[in-house]
């Protein structure tokens, strides 16, 4: 196909995005019973008794002080996961949550990566993105749900509001605090490949000035499709909350959980040359196949951390808040990679090479935030002022592991340190040595920045969005690496920004245009298990992304239902290394992502939705001889949706839709997954007040696509088809 013809669904993806801008611009007509505009832009959630998609489905706002208007009202693409769509789906990890929402692929951990949570947003890893109640959560770990409230998605280029790092987006998680009222929910699932999990969520408010509440989970399970594959989990998050009904409170929140598992690297991939032009795909094995051993591969993690958000109303739109959070997060293991380095895998053989980590973060982050609303003569401001420190200190000593002869001679089939690529045994009495080094590789990062964010009212149909924040960043490492031993070190000072017009034709509606950039210094992931910085790269300049987007959003149904649409464009700008003695040096490396993304969520009668489609038009443009090709990662189209249908006052089905197109693992356009579609499926009954039963059938079509595709040896395969019964008792 010629690149003409490959670039004409941008034009096509555009014209349905701005179709859907111009109708959510004749939204009025749908909108015109709503409540009266003082009302109606509170957005306080919509309550669905009973249904999978309940709760504060909007919130006023996100979490996060720094954004200063409502969702309506935030230029830019933002994509919130309750609490009600995470039980009903029985997305019980973060990985699991993130299909929901379109835009989202997953990353795998390969040689300096770890593995653990890779969340990519329109192709761009946003692993060190990731904040819990709006402060910044590094270190790497494979995250759970059982005391998470939402997840807030934002999308496209956003230092200004999170700091470095963020060049296609970031993730909040919203952690189960104390509320006002009593609860006690308590579940029991049970299900095929031996699933067992149960969590309790116990809320009590002791008086109006105190509150406590306390979340705790227990899971032994087998993952389905994958032999030999066990994923146990605990954890408990008690909180408590001083002075909830006064201007000034505190909240304390500690955080434990601990994982113990066999990784997957899934399959491997097609031997170079093996098929024609250099193309590379999972092989042609039964999904089911695990290349590892039992005898060796394991992992384990931890996470421990403490929390205090201490926040004061002063009266009249004013407040500050602070939140202190200091974490230690431990992520050891032994990996199989199913490695193809030296072309086994068209002879029927593939080479049991390793990937390990034992790696301890631990990070300290403080973020103080002045918030207030005031006017300049006929000029309204909504503003949020402030400044975050950040510290991480990582340790990472890995394990040295004997794999033999990567070329598969007899005596490495005798030592089995190989194995029959279609007929795996992870049963395999594996007996080499195991020892882990002896010097660790060490990271140490600083952060310190101030920020300000102004929503400007001009007149009621017209606003003005803008922020800015400056950060100065330092980052230390030494160790070893594949180019050798290196002790660097690197300080960046720079200034990220966003800006936004908002117009609105009604209360419940807005169209919009804004631009935000990110700066992404040498040793931004820090914290991830790697430096992020080696010599290589240490006087590397903070790496550049900009995101110009044009949407509409719109509330209808007296806010019962929310539509956005937008087109954006990302450019990732070039790397310039600032030599010490040669000067500046252009390192081409420069892309652009064009794309468009429509979404849904809220109740349209008995139905409760959240749906959205991705469209991402990716293109290197380094003048190299991958110019023009799609970057790694970004599917141009990507589907999720899910549904729940209230066909009784105790009775609920529903389901969801998911589906991404091909996708790449690399540059060159060589290493590929095919496009896939997944169905999920539920019903609910509830029994009485106080009792429910939910069926959840994942993966209804046992359709065993790849969800991590790592350049350059392997593919992971989703899991199979998985029923799971849970019963809920609540009080």
């Amino acid at each position: 196909m010629s690149r003409s013809s490959t670039s004409r669904p941008a034009t096509s993806a555009s014209f349905v995005a701005l179709g859907c801008v111009g109708f959510l611009a004749t939204a009025p007509a749908l909108a015109q019973d709503a409540e009266p505009a003082a009302e109606a832009t509170q957005l306080q959630g919509v309550v669905v008794t009973d249904s999978a998609i309940e709760e504060e489905y909007k919130t006023e706002k996100v979490q996060s002080r720094l954004v200063t208007a409502p969702l309506l009202d935030t230029p830019r693409t933002v994509d919130v996961i309750t609490g009600a769509v995470l039980e009903s789906t029985a997305s019980y990890s973060l990985q699991e949550a993130l299909r929901t929402v379109p835009g989202i692929t997953l990353g795998a951990g390969e040689g300096g990566v770890a593995a653990a949570d890779i969340p990519l947003i329109r192709g761009v890893d946003a692993t060190s993105d990731t904040y819990v109640d709006g402060a910044r959560d590094v270190g790497s770990q494979l995250r759970e749900t059982f005391a998470v409230d939402r997840i807030e998605v934002f999308k496209g280029p956003n230092a200004a509001l999170g700091g470095r790092g963020g060049a296609g987006g970031s993730l909040n998680i919203v952690s189960k605090l104390p509320v006002d009222g009593n609860h006690a929910i308590a579940q029991g699932t049970v299900g095929t490949d031996d699933f067992y999990r149960a969590t309790v969520d116990v809320n009590q408010q002791v008086n109006d000035f105190i509150g406590v509440r306390i979340n705790a989970l227990y899971q032994d399970a087998d993952v389905p499709g994958r032999d030999a594959i066990h994923d146990d989990r605990w954890g408990i998050a008690p909180s408590v909350t001083i002075g909830m009904n006064s201007p000034t409170k505190m909240t304390l929140f500690y955080y434990h959980y601990e994982t113990d598992g066999v990784p997957d690297y899934g399959i491997p991939l097609t031997s170079r040359e093996q098929l024609p032009g250099g193309i590379r795909e999972p092989a042609d094995v039964d999904p089911d196949n695990f290349y590892g051993l039992l005898v060796r591969d394991f992992q384990e993690t931890q996470v421990d951390s403490a929390e205090v958000l201490i926040e004061h109303d002063f009266g009249n739109g004013w407040a500050i808040s602070n939140i202190a959070r200091y974490g230690r997060s431990k992520n050891e293991y032994i990996v199989t990679n199913p490695d193809d380095s030296a072309g086994n895998v068209v002879d029927g053989a593939v080479w049991r090479a390793i990937k390990s980590r034992g790696s301890v973060n631990k990070s300290l982050v403080d973020n103080l935030t002045l918030s207030g609303d005031f006017a300049t003569g006929s000029l309204s401001h909504s503003i949020a002022i402030g400044g975050e420190y950040t510290y991480s200190d990582t340790s990472n000593r890995n394990f040295s592991v004997d794999t033999g002869d990567r070329n598969c001679p007899a005596e490495a089939f005798a030592q089995f340190n190989c194995t029959d690529l279609q007929n795996p045994n992870p049963a395999d009495p594996w007996n080499g040595a195991i020892s882990r080094s002896a010097t660790p590789s060490v990271a140490e990062a600083t952060s310190f920045g101030i920020y300000a964010f102004d929503t400007v009212t001009i007149v009621p149909q017209l606003l003005l969005n803008g922020g800015i924040r400056w950060e100065t960043f330092k980052v230390e490492a030494a160790g070893s690496g594949r180019g050798g031993a290196y002790d660097v070190e690197a300080k960046n000072d720079f200034v990220t920004w966003q800006a936004g017009i908002i117009y609105k034709p009604t209360e419940l509606t807005s169209l919009y245009f804004s631009y935000a950039d990110s700066a992404n210094p040498p040793g931004a992931d820090v914290g991830e298990g790697s430096s992020g910085i080696n010599a290589g790269n240490e006087f590397y300049e903070p790496q550049r992304n900009e995101n110009w987007e044009v949407g509409a959003k719109a509330d209808l149904l007296d806010g019962a239902l929310s539509l956005t649409g937008a087109v954006f464009q990302i450019d990732r700008d070039n790397v310039i290394a600032q030599d010490p003695i040669a000067g500046p040096i252009p390192i081409a490396d420069k892309a652009r992502i064009r794309g468009a993304e429509v979404g849904v969520r809220g109740q349209l009668g008995p139905v409760a939705l959240l749906a959205g489609y991705s469209y991402l038009d990716s293109e290197v443009k380094d003048g190299s001889p991958e110019d023009g090709n799609r970057l790694p990662q970004t599917p141009k189209h990507n589907v999720a949706l899910t549904a729940t249908w209230q066909a009784t006052p105790r009775f609920s089905l529903g389901g969801g839709a998911y589906h991404a197109s091909e996708r790449f693992a690399d540059t060159g356009n060589l290493i590929r997954a095919d496009a896939y579609w997944r169905f999920d499926a539920h019903a609910e009954y509830h029994l009485s007040d106080h009792l429910g039963v939910r069926l959840n059938v994942q993966n209804v079509g046992d359709e065993r696509y790849i969800t991590q595709l790592r350049n350059p040896h392997f593919a992971v395969p989703a899991r199979g088809r998985q029923a799971l019964l849970t019963l809920t008792g609540r009080l």
